[in-house]
């Protein structure tokens, strides 16, 4: 994918963030009296008929959520085989997934009118665990070294990669490299393979908190020690960024990849949970005659 795609999706990726919000709070706002009421005083509401499970709004948000969660599996599709594979960029997809992945549980939120009970209780759950296990992986996934179009490297790929950047970064700024490997210690903190996988994600998400701060710092001190224009310390800060990222993605290859393993393995059975209760509940209720409009 080049960049001016990339730019693009990323465009309407946020156009749909936007919309789909704007929308979830409109229906959040119109409804909360609702909302606020009590569940034995809800059938003498007058918004009852139309915001109910049941209701022609809260039938339709269900579908709508529903819908959301079934077009989140063409991911899954779009990984495993190769009939896919010239339909967009892996990372496309994935945005996609969790775009998906967060905003369909919330219509499915707004179907339930807050009323959780029984199986559907689970199944609320289990969506929950998997949209918040979901930011996890997507977390976990970025630190794993890729190419623009998502696909990943293998450890000899990314290492040559990050000589490559090196060698950029001397070539075009004639910066030292060792002051580099300074400047990528400010920016990333030292490294420590040898701690647990736990302690290293924890340090890894310290480190992104903190890595705004880090670079201006970094910044500040190449202008200060090299005297070139703020405009150009931060091309040099950046490309030097890109370098301590995949040196620290490198460094930590084997805890990235053990995580990413392990968020698989709880992951996967909360989905499987959650759909499996869905269809429990889609086909009882049309067994029961509920059908949208009717």
């Amino acid at each position: 994918m080049s960049d001016k795609k990339r730019k693009f999706s990323d465009w309407i990726l946020i156009l749909l963030y936007i919309t789909t919000f704007a929308v979830l709070i409109y229906y959040l706002w119109d409804g909360r009296d609702y909302y606020l009421t009590s569940a034995l005083e809800r059938p003498h509401h007058e918004g009852h008929q139309l915001i109910k499970p049941g209701g022609i709004r809260g039938h339709g948000l269900g579908i709508l959520g529903t819908a959301m969660m079934i077009i989140m599996l063409l991911y899954s599709l779009r990984k495993r085989y190769s009939i896919f594979r010239n339909m967009g960029s892996i990372r496309m997809w994935l945005n996609f997934h969790i775009f998906l992945g967060i905003t369909g549980p919330l219509f499915i939120v707004l179907h339930s009118a807050f009323k959780l009970n029984g199986i559907v209780a689970i199944s609320f759950w289990s969506m929950v665990a998997v949209a918040l296990s979901g930011v996890l992986g997507r977390y976990l996934y970025i630190k794993i070294p890729r190419t623009i179009s998502g696909t990943e490297l293998d450890l000899k790929e990314a290492e040559e990669y990050h000589q490559k950047i090196t060698r950029d970064v001397f070539a075009n700024y004639k910066i030292d490299e060792t002051y580099i490997a300074k400047i990528e210690t400010m920016i990333m903190g030292k490294i420590d393979a040898a701690r647990g996988s736990l302690r290293v994600l924890l340090s890894l998400a310290l480190s992104d908190v903190f890595l705004p701060l880090r670079m201006r710092r970094a910044r500040k001190r190449i202008i200060r020690l090299t005297g070139i224009s703020k405009k150009k310390a931060k091309i040099v800060v950046n490309n030097i960024k890109k370098k301590a990222i995949l040196h620290r993605q490198i460094a930590l290859w084997q805890h990235i990849n053990n995580l990413f393993h392990y968020w698989h393995v709880i992951h996967k059975p909360f989905a499987i949970i959650m759909y499996l209760i869905m269809i429990i509940h889609v086909t009882i209720t049309v067994l029961l005659g509920y059908t949208w409009l009717l």
